[in-house]
């Protein structure tokens, strides 16, 4: 596969001034176009590593090294995040005075994209989620699946290399969640992006090719 695109060496984070310590020492390699999911009771650090896989926040101890650079001598992580790195959350987090297509636009404002372009690629990132013809909706006009489904689209218009979901079928029912990870899959796949995809439900962690579970802040298989 060539050298990894992420990896973390020893990663340890706390919160609350220290008492609560979310990584204890984490080692963990992602190679290109790898599906993995995190698995773990509630309070063992998945979110946490995923947001330090992501660029959202720096190690206290050890080092995350994306494309072979260490991110805490970084600082600029948001350019880094904006141009290799695709969210996906529970909750879409969508604005909900936007229209689905200027929601999925939000990312290209950072990359200096203009703005034909910037429409342009969100339509068609619309398009690829079967959505293009909701795109003048708002969220609040837009099923709980469909709003999933343009937050897919929106950590796909950047072009990165690495996608990172974060209970991504959490707050949909089966069908829909389903649904939502067909898509999600299939363009990862067909893109050959890297996709990390933290979950508690045992059918989503089944679809990945590679299980990593967690307790107490350790990585343990």
């Amino acid at each position: 596969m060539g050298a990894p695109i992420v990896v973390a060496e020893g990663v340890t984070k706390a919160y609350d001034h220290g008492r609560v310590r979310a990584l204890r020492g984490v080692d963990l390699c992602l190679e290109r176009g790898e599906h993995v999911s995190v698995v773990g009771p509630s309070g063992c650090g998945k979110s946490t590593l995923l947001h330090l896989l992501g660029a959202l926040d720096r190690p206290d101890e050890g080092r995350v090294l994306f494309e072979g650079r260490d991110i805490a001598g970084d600082r600029r992580l948001y350019r880094l995040r904006a141009r290799a790195i695709g969210f996906v959350f529970q909750l879409h987090n969508l604005l909900p005075t936007l229209t689905a297509v200027e929601n999925v636009e939000v990312p290209l404002y950072g990359l200096g994209v203009g703005r034909r372009e910037r429409r342009r690629r969100a339509q068609a990132r619309l398009e690829d989620v079967e959505l293009l013809d909701r795109s003048g909706h708002r969220p609040g006009e837009l099923s709980g699946g469909e709003r999933q489904r343009v937050a897919i689209a929106r950590a796909l218009v950047n072009e990165p290399d690495l996608v990172l979901a974060d209970e991504p079928t959490g707050s949909l029912d089966q069908a829909a969640g389903r649904a939502v990870l067909d898509v999600l899959e299939r363009l990862v796949e067909q893109r050959g992006l890297t996709l990390v995809v933290v979950t508690h439900d045992r059918e989503v962690a089944g679809r990945a090719g590679r299980l990593v579970r967690m307790l107490d802040g350790r990585v343990v298989e």
